[in-house]
């Protein structure tokens, strides 16, 4: 089987080696399609991903310094335990079952948060089946989409709001159409251009490139001054989360979904953020309003998750399909030319 291996930042390399053995309760499956994630993954590929050195304790919730045998070392495997920030949206075709698997058979299209590898083994209660009639490669959406959905829980937003999207890749597309079906008006704000015409054709009413016009004040003008109900800034740059906090209508909620890495000493929290008494809120995929928790289980966001693969506009989300023995290349032109993509997927 062939596995992405990682020898130091930037540097990556497809390595063959010797199947996995099949565990009870655990599925083979020969991978079809895989989906490069452009925000956390490519913090691993610079080598400046936080848990390579630090880890949140599980008690205090906070970030500690790992001990030097703990941190991650090169080279680094697409197989190995530790190493889920090499790929985790991956569909695939099963080609053996192992004993004590229930409900899946040879043949079947499935998805699980698999790695960038020719082949993965998963237990069959962390895979599921494809919706019927999706194209398969559309299924590499379901990560990225459970975390726009996750975002919109969070927002609670209302039919006839104003909703900006700040920052316009795969989660955010994702986000402003799932905003759109709750019945909000949406605008959408991004640099590029040819994110906002996908957005534009897909979803949202309004679209604003920042670098041609004065975002809060082209969304005074949509709202006749009141400016948007809601906001969400998923580009994880600190020059839009500020931008985002002159958006927002005062009493209102930012919700932040970009992961902003590293010191950010541009945020301004006077002026605007003070006057207006603007909430800046973070979601994370992992966790969800307490409010809501008990109506909204893992199972029940996983299964309205499912459904939404098949309502959503995503085959114009694909920018690049790529060969997995080319994998390396498909990193480096995310990283050196992030304005030419959007979603890049890797076929086997």
């Amino acid at each position: 089987m062939e596995v992405l291996t990682y020898t130091a930042p930037y540097q990556l390399i497809v390595e063959t080696i010797e199947e996995l053995p099949l565990k009870p309760g655990e599925c083979r499956i020969q991978s079809l399609y895989s989906g490069i994630s452009h925000g956390t993954e490519m913090g691993a590929y610079r080598g400046i991903a936080p848990y390579f050195t630090r880890d949140m304790d599980s008690e205090t919730r906070l970030f500690e310094e790992l001990r030097e045998e703990q941190k991650i070392k090169y080279p680094i495997r697409s197989c190995e335990d530790d190493a889920w920030f090499i790929g985790y949206s991956n569909v695939g075709k099963i080609i053996e079952v192992g004993p004590e698997v229930e409900g899946f058979s040879v043949g079947d299209i499935v998805f699980s948060h698999g790695r960038h590898q020719s082949i993965v083994c998963k237990h069959y209660k962390k895979i599921f089946k494809l919706p019927e009639g999706l194209h398969p490669e559309l299924g590499i959406f379901y990560t990225n989409l459970m975390t726009a959905y996750n975002a919109v829980l969070d927002t609670r937003i209302k039919i006839g709001d104003v909703v900006v999207v700040s920052g316009l890749g795969v989660v955010g597309q994702l986000i402003a159409q799932l905003v759109k079906l709750s019945g909000a008006t949406v605008v959408g704000v991004d640099p590029l251009p040819n994110r906002l015409e996908i957005a534009k054709e897909n979803a949202v009413d309004y679209i604003v490139n920042p670098g041609h016009a004065d975002v809060a004040k082209e969304i005074r003008k949509i709202t006749n001054n009141r400016g948007a109900d809601a906001v969400f800034e998923v580009s994880g740059h600190s020059a839009a989360l500020n931008q985002a906090i002159r958006i927002a209508a005062p009493d209102t909620v930012i919700t932040a979904v970009g992961w902003y890495q590293g010191e950010h000493s541009v945020l301004n929290l006077s002026e605007e953020f003070h006057q207006n008494r603007i909430t800046i809120r973070a979601s994370q995929t992992l966790g969800i309003d307490p409010s809501i928790s008990h109506m909204y289980d893992d199972a029940r966001r996983r299964n309205i998750g499912k459904g939404l693969l098949s309502q959503l506009r995503l085959h114009n989300l694909i920018s690049h399909r790529i060969p997995f023995r080319d994998a390396p290349k498909a990193y480096e032109m995310i990283d050196k030319n992030p304005q030419q993509v959007l979603q890049v997927v890797l076929t086997y």
